[in-house]
């Protein structure tokens, strides 16, 4: 019998090759007079390192960091996230050699196989488009976001690994809820420093924030919504870890009524809905309403007046809101692109540069500066035509039968729990993505790698 590899000799392997490749990297950077990476790029190199001989650790942190890149930007200023996909690419490439048919199987899945089939409609699309610099821009963009979906579809290969990616995406949102409860309540920007995200004020003047994220409030938002609705189904379905779950439900919700984003309410109002009646009958139902009503009683002294008029002005009331003539618009030049370009769309990126045509200026809310469409189902189609729409469609209805037949069918109960919570953060997530442009969101590929990643994980299990 062959013996088994000694892990503690690899790991001080991988710990020697660490530290002799960092301390190189210092040097080289110190002799050419850059101080600040002679300290940053060590540290990287170690990191990368440690992904590479550990993926799953990699694929972990990029989805922490997914939504806390305010806080990934504080440690690796700049291409951070890149560099940390790098090395999670490297050693998923290493584990690939080393278990061909369990990254064969993870490449199988419909998701996976639409994804290519995705990818390839983007080309085409691009070489269309009137602009082909924004093109190659977006479309280096969307293919970074799906080389990180493939991360998920391979290394997301356990009932365990699963368990803790839902984890981390309650855990970024109890974090990043806390962070934006500081910034409102203290009148600062404590971890973001994108324009995107400091810039942003309510109509009424309001300041708004983005928590730990960089991303404007209203995406970030969205994020924060989708792991908050995935740990207030944890809480309510199993019995491990729940405190941890109704402080990220708790503080999450509280946060999300802090961002002003009015989308997020919405879905949260109507998502809510699906869980009260679902749940119905819960032991925990009639305690929960009556903590969240409190809740809510007492937070209405401490919220600014500016927020009714917010949440009126969805219904016309409170002076109304000229931002929600304006995303009409963007729907009516989107609708009108789509008839004049069904099959592959005006290409990655382009609804910037259409958006400005002097055909639209005398349509309500338009500006001379060029803006994505506020609609991720609707700027899928207009970008990548009916053609790319029907490919991404086909992963996300993929996503929802596959956690569906997981609920009706789970190899246990804890397996059923991670479904049921799944598929209320993907649905919630796709509900909110009417209002937003989230195609260029991480976590529209989390979701849809996860998606994929689930039933395979219920069918090992079964095996």
């Amino acid at each position: 019998m062959t013996p088994a590899p000694n892990k503690g000799m690899t790991d001080l392997k991988i710990g020697i090759a660490a530290g002799v490749t960092s301390g190189l990297i210092a040097l080289a950077f110190a002799i050419a007079g850059h101080v600040k990476l002679a300290v940053i790029m060590p540290v990287a190199a170690v990191f990368g390192l440690g992904f590479a001989a550990h993926p799953f650790v990699g694929v972990s942190a990029l989805l922490f960091f997914a939504q806390l890149d305010g806080i990934q930007d504080k440690i690796f200023p700049g291409d951070g996230f890149k560099l940390m996909t790098l090395g999670t690419m490297v050693g998923v490439i290493v584990t690939a050699f080393r278990h061909r048919g369990m990254v064969k199987d993870a490449l199988m899945q419909p998701i996976a196989i639409m994804g290519m089939l995705l990818g390839v409609s983007m080309l085409v699309s691009a070489l269309g488009a009137d602009s082909k610099v924004m093109a190659a821009n977006s479309l280096r963009r969307l293919l970074a976001m799906i080389i990180f979906m493939y991360l998920i579809i391979i290394m997301v290969n356990t009932r365990a690994r699963f368990e803790k990616a839902l984890m981390i995406l309650a855990l970024t949102s109890l974090i990043s809820g806390i962070i934006l409860i500081l910034d409102v309540k203290l009148g600062m920007t404590l971890i973001s420093t994108s324009d995107a995200a400091t810039t942003a004020r309510t109509a009424e003047g309001f300041e708004r924030s983005s928590g730990a994220s960089q991303y404007n409030p209203t995406t970030a938002a969205t994020m924060m919504l989708t792991g908050v609705i995935i740990a207030l189904v944890m809480f309510l379905e199993q019995d491990k870890y729940k405190r941890f779950y109704l402080a990220a439900a708790g503080i999450g919700t509280m946060a999300l009524i802090f961002s002003f984003a009015r989308s997020s309410f919405i879905v949260y109002t109507v998502t809510g809905m699906f869980l009260a009646y679902r749940y119905r009958k819960h032991h925990l139902i009639v305690p929960a309403m009556v903590i969240g009503s409190m809740l809510v009683l007492i937070m209405l002294p401490f919220l600014p007046e500016s927020y009714y008029e917010r949440i009126g002005s969805i219904f016309g009331a409170g002076g109304g809101d000229w931002t929600l003539g304006r995303r009409m618009t963007y729907n009516v030049i989107g609708v009108n692109l789509l008839v004049e370009h069904p099959l592959f769309g005006v290409g990655p990126g382009n609804f910037k540069k259409h958006f400005v045509d002097s055909a639209y200026r005398f349509l309500p809310g338009r500006t001379m500066f060029g803006r994505q469409l506020h609609n991720m189902h609707l700027s899928i189609m207009v970008e990548y035509g009916l053609v790319g729409a029907t490919f991404f469609y086909a992963m996300v209805i993929s996503a929802f039968k596959g956690a569906f037949r997981v609920m009706r069918e789970p190899v246990d109960a804890n397996i059923g729990f991670l479904a049921t919570a799944y598929m209320y953060g993907l649905m919630s997530y796709m509900m909110v993505s009417v209002f937003v442009p989230n195609e260029y969101n991480k976590y529209t590929w989390i979701m849809l790698g996860l998606g994929a990643a689930l039933p395979r994980v219920n069918r090992k299990d079964v095996a």
